[in-house]
Order: structure tokens, then C-alpha cells, then sequence
């Protein structure tokens, strides 16, 4: 290209290339003029110089010549010759410019000029107008837009591709569901397992917000504060085994276990890991298995209520709500032993009520057991909340109050006695109440409880003596006087008696874990012996007589269980056995008390059973001879009125029937007399029925269920093969076969392997139900006894 260009040309080009050559154009020119001075001086030298300089300074320059007239390259700043085309056209890398010089107005030569050649655009001329540049920008945001909209639509596309195919397959060999969440907690991917357990297809999953699916927490709150991969998010830290519940579309409910991880560097959270773990089924398990322990501690508390109940009726008198002489002496041992350890004061009362006889005689007995439910209300209301109260005898009352001081239970006495004699009867209206109160206290030593109270007893018999309704108390200057009133209420004086409650107690324990329903005979058999003999022994003797009662089949806890607890008849041999289980019953008791007396009555009442009432060997003693028969036949009644697995029992008047028949040869004359006049139809003391249970059976019973469900909650195994153990001895004993078999299964299920605690829990609600059954039928029975004593035909 020439330097030498038309205006009309410059004016087609582009501004930005019309500007540059003409900047060209310019330094060519003046170098020219300052070359052409220089040829004129013959300045080869500087000249040299100066073009060099310019093609240094000058980064488009690449060289410079100087050529004369004929052709010749005088001079150049260094690889002209190599640079300057032959054929200019064909030359793509520079661009070439000439000058011409003249000397003395004559042509001289030329200087050449070598420069890069500018890298044009063909749409350079359109850039640079300004239509074309408006046109350009909305095209360029146009695209623009066009980008971000197909980005937007392709997004999940750009983010899953992050996540290579093999990655894919392997996350979906997965059992459990994995979620691969972005850092606003939305889900980039969902593996299989997952998609298939919430009913869903990976493709509906993507892009959903994973903490706006159908979740919720175990418990039943709607949703949890922050589910677990928002945790992990946020906070940058593993979150491990939370529960969430799911609710599929068909409404069911799945479970999992969720464990969420954050993914990216600490600087920035770039989202989570989230698998879950379906335990669904362990969760139900687990649910039903708390559902069946609150039922479990539901029955259970039923039972210890039911508990409550039996021992109310264990420890109270039937018709007075009192309590019973057994309850009261346990009681009162206690109080005594912390009395004598504290050296604090205890008191004794004993009332009788005046002419009581009269009463039923002229009124009528339903009477008298109304005058007996006032009295013991009375008393009861006012000393049961800080003392003992028990009904001692057929109207006799018992009144121990720790605490309190011989002046001080005179007065209490007083009151008593005052409030008796308030009581009024809208019929007969005619009637009126007196009492007889006997006084004592620890101040004049006693040696035991008994002693205590037959101070008190001896004093109430000292107030009758003297009038009735009057408190005498016991003072020491008293004592030969009241010593000569009990020897003439008494034929014979009782000796002080060295008998441990506690020790009876701790006895009859252990005979009914061998065999339940003897023991609850006995304790039967006692009742009876106590009523028996209430209006003809004094207070000790009737204690003593109650306590061989209660011992009298302690021989059987020698007696093995195949024997013992035989459903069928037994052999010759096995009667051998059970026959000796009389003497071993003599044995204990010799060896357990220091207690003669006691170890007669028992030993005579064995003798008796045998049909040896002439022989040698009975006692010569007429009191303890008196006694021992009338054991024989309190024992022999309870026999026969008693239901077995043999045969029905019989009715009351049955059985003193048959008592009658034998009278004057089995069993004495006057003794079966006084027994049937002491013992009506309206006031039985043995319960039948399905379970034939009686009040300590059914106790135990609930107590060793008590135990066993406890044990089950606590998942004690020992425990458990512990208590089922007694369970099913006490039941076997009282044919309750249902809790048996109910207890075998629980003892097998313990043995396993593998303990099934669903099956251990369903089974011994089978035992729950069966002992609340047994309750309630013991309950209901005990209830309808109480309404005949209370209403009376």
C-alpha cells in the first residue's frame, strides 16, 4: 500500500483504521524531510542513527531503507532487505510504505518503511457505525436472555451431571435410601431404594425441597424444628440416628432412621448427604412392645389395688371393720418393740360392751350386729388414725395408742365411753348403750404384749364387777385384787405365754408357698376356734388355742410337692407320708417355741384325728385336752364345708350335721354344741366358688404377679424364672390351671436362646387377667358375705 492514498479512499475506511494511517502517514513524511537533509550534507552516520532510533520507539516500525534513484539500498536500520517484499501483493505479514526524496529539485531516490500489517475484521466497517452497534446490542442481550432461560430449564440437568454414571449405578445397589441435597437442602439426586420406598420416580424427586415432603416424628408432633440434613447444612456437623415418620399417599406410615452428613469444605456449605434407614418393622415392634408394658403396669396397678382390697379383708373383721386378732398382734409387736426401744409410753384399752347378751336375746341378733357396727364405728373413728383397733372378741374391743400415758388413756377411755353411751337406735328407740373399760399401760412392766392386755382385760372385769360403765385402770396396789378376779372368771389361769408372733407368721409364709390351701385352711380353722371359744377361755387362752390352730398342718411343708400337690387320689405309701407330716408338724413347733402348752394342743389334736380318744397317750390335762377337741372340730367343720377338686363342699347345716352324728364318739358331745350355738349360717368364714380361693391365696397370688410383672419391665431375667417359679407353686396349690400353664410358658420362653419379649409380655397378661379374675371373684364373694352379715334373712 502507498503512503501517497486519495481522500476518497481514506474517507471509505473505518475510523479506527483511517486514524491509524494517517498517524502513518505523518511520521513517513517527517522522516523523509529529516532523511533528505541528511543526503544533502553526506550525514551517513547520523542518519543511521536516527532511523534506527525511530524504529526502536515505534513498535508498528519494523524497519527502514534508504534506496537510490538506480536501485541501490544506501543504508537501513538492520534486515530491511529481508522484509521488503519482491511482490508486495503476495506479502500477507507487512505492510509497506514509500516516500520519494528529491535533491536540487531532482528525484534522488526513496525511503522505505516496513510495518506490521493491522489485523482487520470483514465486519469492522459495520462495528463501527452506530446503527450497526444498536443492532448488535440487542442481539447480544437477546442471546443473553435466551441462555439464562435455557439454563434455568436444564438446571437439574448441569447439576446431575456432576454425578457420574457408575457413582449412579453404585448408589443404587444401595438397600438404604440415600438423598444428595444442594446447599438450599433440595434434592440432586435420590437413589432407588429411596424412590421406591416413598412411591416416587427419581425424576419427581429432583428438585423438590426434601424438608417439604410428608414427614413427621414418631411421637406425633406434625414436624420436627430442624430436620436432620438442614441441621447438617447449616451447622456443618453429622447428624446421626433421628426418627422421622413418613406418610405415604395410600396413608400408611413408613419409618426411618436418618442419618445426614454436610458436603463441601468448611468455608462453604455446598449441601448434604442424607440416607435412610427403613425401621419400620423394629419401630412397630418396638411401639406394640411399650403399648403391651403400659398395659402390663396398668393391670398391674389393678392388681396392687386389688391387693389393697384382699388385705383389708385379711386384716379386718367382716362386720365391724375392725382389725382381726392376727393383723392386730403384728401390728401391736411392732409398736411394742419400738415403744420399749424409744422408752416411750404405749397404752391399752379394752372395752366390752354391758349386757350384750341381753341385747341379742331381746332384740334379735340382726340387732346385736347393729350395735356392734355402731360401737366399733365409734371407736374406730376415734382412735384409728393414731392407733390400733381390733374387735378382741364376740363384743369385746382392743385399743392400743402409742404414745400416750396411763393419765392420758384414762381420759381417751372417758371419752369413749361417753360417746358409747350417746350412740341412739331410731329402732328400738328404747335403747341405750353402756361400756366397761379396762386401762393399762408400759409403766407397770409387762413382760409382752399379751401380759398388757390382760392387765387391761383384768381391769374391764373389775369395772363389771363394780357396776358396768365405768374405766378402772390398772395400778400396782391392784394387782392381788385383780389376780382374784381373773381366777374367778377363769377355771383355770393361763400361764404367760412365750409366743412370737412373727414367728407364727414367718411359719405360715412358708406353708403357703408349699401348699395354699392349707395354709388358708388353717387360718380358717383359727377363725372358727376364736369364735368357738370366745365366751368360755380368757384372752390369753383363746391366743394360745388360736396360734395351734394356725399350726396345726405346719407338718406339710415336709411333705414332698409330688405328694403334696397330687391332682389325684393317693397311694397307700403316699398316705405313710402324709401321716408322718404330723409329727413333723409336732417337731417344729417344739423346736421353733418355748411353748409347751401349745405343743400339747397340737399333739393331742393329732392324737384325736387318729380315733384315739381313749388312749394313754392323749394329755391328763383337762385344759389342754378341752382345747385339742374343739380343734378337731373347728378342723373337721372347715373339711367338710370347704370346696375340693374331689367333691362340693358341704352346707352349714350339713356339716354340723354330720359333727351331731358323731358326737359322743369322734368328736365331744357339749364341745359340738357349743360350736354349732357359737357358729350360724349367717356368718361363714370360708369363701367358694371357681377358684375356691381364700383371702392369703389370693394375696400371694397378686404379690407374686406384682413381682413378676416388675421383673418383665426391669427385663430381669433372674428375676423373672424367680417369681414365676412361686407363681406357678402358688397357683398349682389353688388349681388355678390357667395361670399354671400361663406360668410354664413363661419359664420356657426365659430358658430360650433367644428371649421373645412380645410372647413374654403376651403371656403374662395372660397371667394378669387370670389373677385379676381370681381377685375379683374373691372380692365379689367376700362383698356378698358382708351383705348377709349386714342384712341379714
Amino acid at each position: 500500500m502507498s503512503l501517497i492514498l486519495g481522500a476518497q479512499w481514506l474517507g471509505m475506511l473505518p475510523d479506527t483504521e483511517r486514524i491509524q494511517l494517517q498517524g502513518r502517514q505523518s511520521l513517513c513524511e517527517s522522516i523523509a524531510i529529516n532523511s533528505s537533509a541528511h543526503v544533502r550534507r553526506q550525514q551517513w552516520v547520523d542518519l543511521t542513527t536516527i532511523l534506527r532510533t525511530q524504529v526502536e520507539r515505534n513498535e508498528d516500525l519494523l524497519s527502514i531503507g534508504l534506496r537510490s534513484e538506480m536501485g541501490t539500498l544506501r543504508l537501513d536500520t538492520g534486515h530491511h532487505a529481508e522484509m521488503w517484499p519482491s511482490d508486495p501483493e503476495l506479502e500477507p505479514r507487512v505492510e509497506i510504505v514509500k516516500v520519494p526524496i528529491t535533491l536540487n529539485r531532482r528525484p534522488w531516490g526513496t525511503v522505505e518503511f516496513c510495518f506490521h500489517k493491522p489485523e482487520t475484521s470483514k465486519l469492522a466497517p459495520l462495528t463501527e457505525h452506530s446503527i450497526y452497534r444498536l443492532v448488535g446490542f440487542f442481539v447480544l442481550a437477546g442471546l443473553a436472555s435466551y441462555t439464562l432461560f435455557v439454563a434455568k430449564i436444564m438446571g437439574v440437568f448441569s447439576k446431575t451431571q456432576v454425578v457420574p454414571d457408575r457413582v449412579r449405578q453404585a448408589l443404587d445397589t444401595l438397600a438404604e435410601g440415600l438423598l444428595v441435597l444442594d446447599e438450599k437442602g433440595r434434592i440432586v439426586l435420590a437413589n432407588r431404594a429411596f424412590a421406591d420406598t416413598v412411591g416416587m420416580s427419581s425424576e419427581e424427586l429432583a428438585l423438590q425441597s426434601a424438608s417439604e415432603m410428608a414427614w413427621s416424628l414418631p411421637t406425633g408432633s406434625e414436624h420436627p424444628e430442624v430436620y436432620p440434613w438442614m441441621a447438617a447444612i447449616e451447622n456443618g456437623e453429622l447428624q446421626s440416628e433421628q426418627m422421622l415418620r413418613y406418610r405415604l399417599a395410600d396413608g400408611r406410615n413408613r419409618i426411618f432412621s436418618v442419618n445426614a452428613a454436610p458436603l463441601g469444605g468448611d468455608d462453604q456449605q455446598r449441601g448434604a448427604l442424607a440416607t435412610f434407614r427403613d425401621v419400620t418393622h423394629v419401630e412397630e415392634h418396638r411401639e406394640e412392645l411399650e403399648r403391651m408394658l403400659g398395659m402390663l403396669r396398668s393391670s398391674r396397678d389393678e392388681i396392687e389395688r386389688k391387693n389393697g382390697e384382699l388385705e383389708i379383708l385379711a386384716t379386718q373383721d367382716a362386720l365391724t371393720g375392725c382389725l382381726n386378732r392376727r393383723a392386730f398382734f403384728e401390728r401391736f409387736e411392732k409398736l411394742w418393740r419400738e415403744a420399749k426401744a424409744e422408752e416411750s409410753p404405749l397404752a391399752c384399752i379394752m372395752i366390752d360392751n354391758d349386757h350384750f347378751k341381753n341385747v341379742n336375746d331381746t332384740y334379735g341378733h340382726h340387732v346385736g350386729d347393729e350395735v356392734l357396727r355402731r360401737v366399733s364405728k365409734t371407736i374406730r373413728d376415734m382412735h384409728q388414725h393414731h392407733g390400733l383397733v381390733c374387735r378382741y372378741g364376740g363384743e369385746e374391743f382392743c385399743v392400743v395408742l402409742p404414745g400416750l400415758s396411763l393419765r392420758q388413756a384414762i381420759t381417751e377411755a372417758e371419752r369413749t365411753r361417753e360417746a358409747i353411751a350417746s350412740i341412739t337406735f331410731a329402732d328400738p328407740a328404747e335403747l341405750r348403750l353402756t361400756a366397761s373399760i379396762g386401762v393399762s399401760e408400759l409403766r407397770f412392766n409387762p413382760v409382752d404384749t399379751q401380759e398388757l392386755i390382760n392387765q387391761a382385760d383384768a381391769c374391764l372385769y373389775v369395772a363389771k364387777r363394780e357396776g358396768r360403765n365405768r374405766v378402772i385402770a390398772y395400778n400396782i396396789n391392784m394387782a392381788s385384787e385383780i389376780e382374784n378376779t381373773s381366777e374367778q372368771r377363769m377355771p383355770k389361769k393361763a400361764k404367760r405365754l412365750e409366743i412370737s408372733y412373727q414367728a407364727v407368721t414367718a411359719l405360715m409364709s412358708a406353708l403357703s408357698y408349699r401348699d395354699a390351701k392349707t395354709a388358708e385352711h388353717s387360718r380358717r380353722v383359727a377363725d372358727l376356734c376364736a369364735r368357738a371359744s370366745a365366751l368360755t377361755l380368757d384372752p390369753a387362752q383363746i391366743y394360745l388355742l388360736e396360734i395351734a390352730a394356725l399350726l396345726h398342718d405346719i407338718g406339710k411343708v415336709g411333705v414332698p410337692d409330688h405328694i403334696l400337690l397330687k391332682p389325684g387320689a393317693l397311694t397307700e405309701q403316699e398316705w405313710e407320708v402324709m401321716a408322718r407330716h404330723d409329727r413333723i408338724g409336732v417337731e417344729i413347733v417344739a423346736g421353733a417355741f418355748d411353748c409347751p402348752e401349745l405343743t400339747a394342743i397340737i399333739s393331742a389334736h393329732q392324737l384325736l384325728g387318729r380315733s384315739a380318744t381313749d388312749s394313754a397317750e392323749l394329755p391328763s390335762d383337762e385344759h389342754t385336752l378341752w382345747c385339742a377337741k374343739l380343734l378337731t372340730i373347728c378342723d373337721s367343720y372347715d373339711a367338710m364345708f370347704s370346696d375340693t377338686v374331689y367333691r362340693k363342699g358341704r352346707s352349714h347345716e350339713e356339716a354340723i350335721a354330720e359333727l351331731r352324728r358323731c358326737a359322743g364318739t369322734q368328736f365331744d358331745a357339749e364341745l359340738v354344741e357349743l360350736f354349732a350355738s357359737s357358729i350360724d349360717n349367717r356368718t361363714p368364714t370360708v369363701t367358694s366358688g371357681a377358684f375356691a380361693l381364700g383371702k392369703q391365696a389370693a394375696i400371694q397370688i397378686g404379690q407374686d404377679v406384682e413381682r413378676l410383672a416388675e421383673a418383665i419391665e426391669n427385663q430381669d431375667l433372674e428375676g423373672i424364672a424367680m417369681h414365676v417359679l412361686c407363681l406357678g407353686k402358688t397357683a398349682d396349690s389353688c388349681g388355678i390351671d390357667s395361670i399354671v400353664e400361663a406360668a410354664a410358658q413363661i419359664d420356657a420362653i426365659t430358658k430360650s436362646e433367644e428371649v421373645q419379649w412380645k410372647a413374654l409380655l403376651e403371656e403374662t397378661h395372660e397371667i394378669l387377667d387370670a389373677a385379676r379374675a381370681a381377685q375379683s371373684e374373691f372380692l365379689r364373694e367376700s362383698l356378698e358375705i358382708e351383705k348377709r352379715l349386714s342384712f341379714p334373712d
